[in-house]
């Protein structure tokens, strides 16, 4: 009794409370006094202290490599994002970009340079071509004539996207849908999910390139 009594005591006042061997008599009271806890006000809101270490490990990731690649910078997105949905929060859209908007904003690194993707003869009208260049995945496309490029990560965990039925970009690990164009399409999330971020691209010759960060 000592143990479920020191339990109960520390989860209602707030606390992390010690695991300690449980009898099946004290099942019933831990589940009321868990129950109890969830029900106060504000216990769906994060902690300051989660809120700080999760600064603290973004700011420590951050300055360990300048500039930031592209993937990474999409990575830390999802994994913000992440947790933000299951703590009650949103992650900040200035590093993630506008779930609300068609597309997830172009990249514009302050150091980058032009990667050749793809040859101009492998693109025809309504082509999708994956790439891997610079050490971030994306698709190039040519619609209405028009080049365009996104990043091949989704923005929920980082997943690699694939081709789907040929007009769309589709997420294996929750099934997340997006237009060619990078916006959300279909989710089964609990919390929106930003639209894909965008590439610059360009045709030189017979090349196509998309702008990247220097690694």
């Amino acid at each position: 009794m000592k143990g479920l009594h020191r339990f109960v005591e520390t989860l209602l006042s707030g606390g992390r409370p010690r695991p300690f061997p449980v009898e099946e008599a004290d099942a019933d009271a831990l589940r009321v006094a868990i129950e109890l806890r969830a029900a106060r006000p504000g216990s769906h809101a994060p902690s300051e202290e989660f809120i700080t270490e999760l600064h603290r490990r973004l700011a420590r990731d951050q300055a360990e490599t300048a500039p930031v690649p592209v993937r990474r910078r999409l990575l830390i997105g999802g994994a913000v994002g992440a947790a933000g949905a299951a703590a009650g929060v949103f992650a900040d859209r200035a590093m993630t970009g506008d779930p609300s908007a068609p597309g997830g904003g172009t990249l514009n690194p302050d150091l980058g340079a032009w990667h050749p993707v793809a040859n101009v003869a492998d693109l025809p009208e309504g082509a999708v071509h994956g790439f891997a260049a610079g050490g971030v995945d994306g698709f190039v496309t040519r619609t209405g004539g028009r080049l365009r490029a996104v990043s091949g990560v989704c923005t929920h965990q980082g997943c690699r996207l694939s081709v789907h039925a040929g007009t769309q970009l589709r997420c294996p690990c929750h099934g997340a849908l997006f237009s060619l164009d990078g916006a959300v399409l279909h989710h089964r999330l609990k919390a929106p999910i930003p639209a894909l971020p965008r590439l610059a691209v360009r045709q030189v010759n017979g090349t196509v390139e998309v702008y990247l960060p220097r690694g």
